[in-house]
Parts: structure tokens; C-alpha cells; sequence
């Protein structure tokens, strides 16, 4: 049985409801990237999700559509066109999905951002189960020049959710919830920390780590750090002093470590830097001299959901027999540092399976490059249990799991 995507986006708005032109733009960039960053979106690569977007029925039926994929995310952006000129084989479909997604158990979503009340009215009224699907109105997205960008936060948000739900264990308690841990030096990035904890907590779909107030009197405070490193997002507040502090040396050193996701925030203001030793390249970075803590949380969302579709992907191989099935393996998102690799391999070791059972450690393409690709397979062959393989999933997969 071949593997499933993990994730789909569909998406639905008239060509002539020229205000939505806007939301449209953003979502695509959110997750298909771009080279320039602009306003409130910050540049990345394409996520290597399906999006496809409609204005009028699909030609498969929406358990059809919705069920090709994992999970599907289904976004209507609704104005007066949409509502007048969608035809009713679009607004049978429209109902249809609404009816298999509120069936699914929540292996799929949707969302309808009605421009306006009366708008939404009259989308709920267009189907008698439309009634009970809970709309976004435009006008709870905030201040007009910033919908398009929270619209498409909301929507990487909404995606993390799908694919958390089946990974419940990578963030514990709350899963789907995303933890950003704020590394700073207080001795410059107070301010900005503290800014930008005040923007997270004004959306109240995130979660945040910030050790001023997160750090429980009579607790070790260097385990509880190093613990938030290691199950959170990582947010970096590079400003001067920061390459300089030792604590944010070590959360830095623990972020590589533990492969956390991360995103790094220039805010150094000089011209001229030495040369670092701290372990940024594989680390996503963003600039922020407008000020622009928006462009943050949207760099920091992409990073997570590129993480969590990873690891799906990675799970749907296993389930598919298209990977190895019973196999013990640690999954990285990335390229790993040698660091990383090295707490693999004793995590691998620990392992109560039987000697028999493949170990693997994963990591997307591409491979390593020549010169790495050997010192990472000599480490791997010293410190991981013997016959452990460091593959990418496409190369295992092309090779049926022999050894190469």
C-alpha cells in the first residue's frame, strides 16, 4: 500500500471577490514561500504542501478529495460573488465537506472567512448544515492591513493542530500547541523579549516558555531551561551580547543538541561582527528593524509545521510498509549536527528492542555532502548500535531498506 501525503490546503474564492485577493497571496506565500519578504510575511522555502485552490466544485466528491490526504484542511473565503455565482453544485460540495469533516474525528478541518456579518449570514443559510459550522469573521483578524497576514498565521497554526493530533507524545500534554522557548541576553534583550511575549500572549491559540515567569520557586532552574529547550521551538534573540552570555551559549549548544526547531532573530545593530563559534547555519534567520514581531511568529510557525509534516511523513512510510515496520528510529527535520547525531545514537542504544529490529536515524533530503556524509557515518558507526543506518526516507525507500 503506497503512503499518504500527510497534508492538504483547499481553498475556495471567486476570481471577482477582488478583496480577498490579499488573504490569497498570503496563504500561498505562508506556505509556499517566497524570495522578498514584505510587510508582515516573512521569506522561507515551500513547505512541499499540496494546496490547490477552486471556484467552483472539484470534479471528485469531497470524501473523495478530503480522504487522498491525511489530513485536509478545506479554507472558503466567502464575499458577494462567491455567494452569487458559485452555483449550486459548489455550495452541494461546500455542505458535503463540511459533512465529512465534522465526521472525521478531527482528522480534517474547515474554515469559512465570511468578509462580513451579513456575508456569513448568508453563507450559513446557503445549506442547512452550514448552519452549525462555526465562522471566522474578516473583522476578528484585527486591524485591516494586517488580516491577510493573522489569516494565514491561523491557517499554519490550524495545520499544526492536524498533524500534531497524530504525534501527541512530541508535545506532551497539549498537543498541537506550540511552545516557543524566548532565548535572550538580559543585558540588551530584555525589550524585546518582553515585546514579543506580549504579542504571543495576544493570540491565544500559542503557548510560550519565557523563564522570568515560567520558572517554579525551589525548582532547578538549569534542568527546567534545559528541558524547555528541549521540547519547544526555540526563538533567538541575537542581539550583541547575546554570542557573548554563557546561558544563551548553552540553550543555543542544547537547540543543536536536541535538533529542537528553531528560529533565529538578527538584532544586532552593528556593521561588522567577529567571526561566531555558536551553531546557526541550519537555523532559519529573520530580521526585524521595522519592529515587525508578526514577521517572527510567522517564520516560527512555518518552522514548526516543516518539523511536524516531516515526522508524518516519516510515520506514514512506517504505516505504508514503505519503511521498515517494527523499526526504532529518531527522526530529525534537518540535516543533524554531529552533536545531534551523537544523542541519537545513545538514545538509539537505550533501546529495549530486540537486537534484531533496524534501527534508523532519518533526516530529509538531501543527503549530506561529500565530506560530512563520511564523518556522519563514522560516528553513527561507532556510537549507535551496530547495523544502524543514516538514510534519508527517499534513499531507504528507493533501496527497500537493504544496505547499500
Amino acid at each position: 500500500m503506497p503512503s499518504t501525503a500527510p497534508l492538504q490546503i483547499v481553498l475556495f474564492r471567486h476570481p471577482e471577490d477582488l478583496d480577498f485577493v490579499p488573504y490569497e497571496e498570503a496563504i500561498l506565500r505562508a506556505f509556499q514561500g517566497g524570495r522578498d519578504a514584505r510587510g508582515y510575511l516573512a521569506t522561507g522555502e515551500d513547505l512541499g504542501l499540496q494546496l490547490e485552490s477552486f471556484a467552483a466544485a472539484p470534479a471528485r466528491l469531497p470524501a473523495e478529495t478530503l480522504d487522498g490526504f491525511g489530513h485536509t484542511l478545506t479554507v472558503v473565503l466567502v464575499d458577494r460573488a462567491l455567494l452569487d455565482k458559485g452555483g449550486d453544485p459548489l455550495w452541494d460540495w461546500i455542505e458535503g465537506c463540511w459533512q465529512h469533516t465534522n465526521a472525521s474525528s478531527g482528522r480534517h478541518a474547515m474554515l469559512a472567512v465570511p468578509m462580513e456579518e451579513r456575508i456569513g449570514r448568508a453563507f450559513s443559510a446557503k445549506r442547512p448544515a452550514l448552519a452549525s459550522l462555526q465562522l471566522l469573521q474578516a473583522h476578528d483578524l484585527g486591524e485591516h492591513a494586517i488580516r491577510p497576514a493573522m489569516l494565514s498565521l491561523r491557517l499554519l497554526h490550524q495545520c499544526r493542530l492536524l498533524l500534531a493530533a497524530a504525534l501527541p507524545v512530541i508535545f506532551g500534554k497539549k498537543p498541537g500547541h506550540l511552545r516557543l522557548f524566548i532565548s535572550h541576553a538580559k543585558m540588551d534583550g530584555l525589550p524585546l523579549a518582553h515585546a514579543l511575549k506580549r504579542q504571543i500572549e495576544a493570540l491565544a491559540w500559542l503557548e510560550d516558555f519565557y523563564d522570568a515567569d515560567d520558572l517554579p520557586p525551589g525548582c532547578d532552574w538549569q534542568l527546567e531551561l534545559e528541558k524547555g529547550v528541549g521540547s519547544s521551538l526555540i526563538v533567538m534573540l541575537r542581539t550583541e551580547a547575546y554570542d557573548g552570555r554563557p546561558w544563551c551559549q548553552q540553550e543555543v549548544l542544547w537547540a543543536d543538541e536536541y535538533a529542537t526547531p528553531a528560529v533565529l532573530v538578527d538584532a544586532r545593530t552593528g556593521l561588522n561582527h567577529p567571526a561566531g563559534t555558536l551553531p546557526f547555519e541550519r537555523v532559519p534567520t529573520v530580521r526585524i528593524p521595522d519592529g515587525n514581531l508578526v514577521r517572527i511568529l510567522f517564520l516560527a510557525l512555518r518552522e514548526g509545521l516543516r518539523f511536524l509534516h516531516f515526522m508524518c511523513r516519516v510515520e506514514d512510510m512506517i504505516k505504508s510498509g514503505t519503511l521498515p515496520n517494527p523499526v526504532v528510529y529518531r527522526v530529525f527535520s534537518f540535516q543533524p549536527s554531529m552533536a545531534a547525531l551523537l544523542r541519537a545514537c545513545h538514545e538509539l542504544k537505550k533501546s529495549m528492542e530486540p537486537a534484531t529490529t533496524p534501527r534508523l536515524i532519518l533526516y530529509p533530503d538531501p543527503p549530506f555532502r561529500a565530506g560530512s556524509y563520511e564523518a556522519a557515518q563514522a560516528l553513527v558507526k561507532e556510537y549507535a548500535p551496530a547495523g544502524t543506518r543514516l538514510v534519508t526516507p527517499n534513499t531507504l525507500a528507493a533501496t527497500k531498506g537493504s544496505t547499500p
